[in-house]
């Protein structure tokens, strides 16, 4: 019981001691900037505060929604973690150009074979472009190298719009496949 009573002063005090502080940081701060800043950052506090209590009642009333919306967040958070970049797109060609090596030309898909044989030219002339939308990626030809300089390649009213890629498109990346070369490789031992 000593013990017990020498704790709760020792509580007592401590807590004395930081209103004490507290008061006299108040008062340090009074009509700066600190003090706008500190007031401004106590309301995002309560803001917050608030919000989670207005969600925490929300998911209460309202549960079957609150699960289809913790769901689709859930969804898109795995499809934006595994979202393919442009090495991994890199990887699945040369996986690809490997496995079709291994099997005679006469033997070989051709469709599987143009394919991989378009990947490796626009490599080889630097036209493969990489566009990450959040939850997939698109991999698509442009026109021109980077490294071209020519007038078309820099005017910005001369560049691919954005319905045109479509017609570009080489690949597209979602939930770390890469569905297109993915698909073209399905049978790419059998010549029919």
């Amino acid at each position: 019981m000593v013990q017990y009573n020498q704790s709760l002063s020792l509580i007592s005090r401590t807590l004395v001691n930081i209103k004490s502080t507290n008061l006299k940081f108040n008062e340090k701060i009074k009509g700066t900037i600190v003090e706008k800043w500190v007031a401004y950052w106590k309301l995002v506090a309560k803001d917050y505060k608030d919000v989670g209590r207005s969600l925490k009642q929300d998911i209460k009333t309202k549960p079957l929604r609150s699960g289809l919306y913790f769901t689709g967040a859930s969804l898109l958070g795995l499809c934006a973690s595994l979202n393919p970049d442009m090495q991994s797109f890199r990887a699945k060609y040369i996986q690809s150009a490997n496995d079709l090596g291994l099997v005679p030309t006469t033997l070989a898909n051709p469709q599987a074979l143009n394919h991989l044989k378009y990947i490796e030219r626009s490599f080889n002339h630097n036209l493969i472009r990489y566009i990450n939308l959040g939850v997939l990626s698109i991999i698509w030809v442009d026109k021109f190298s980077e490294d071209c300089n020519l007038y078309e390649n820099t005017c910005s009213y001369l560049q691919v719009p954005f319905w045109e890629i479509r017609k570009r498109m080489l690949d597209i990346g979602f939930l770390n496949v890469w569905w297109i070369t993915s698909r073209k490789m399905l049978d790419y031992d059998i010549n029919y």
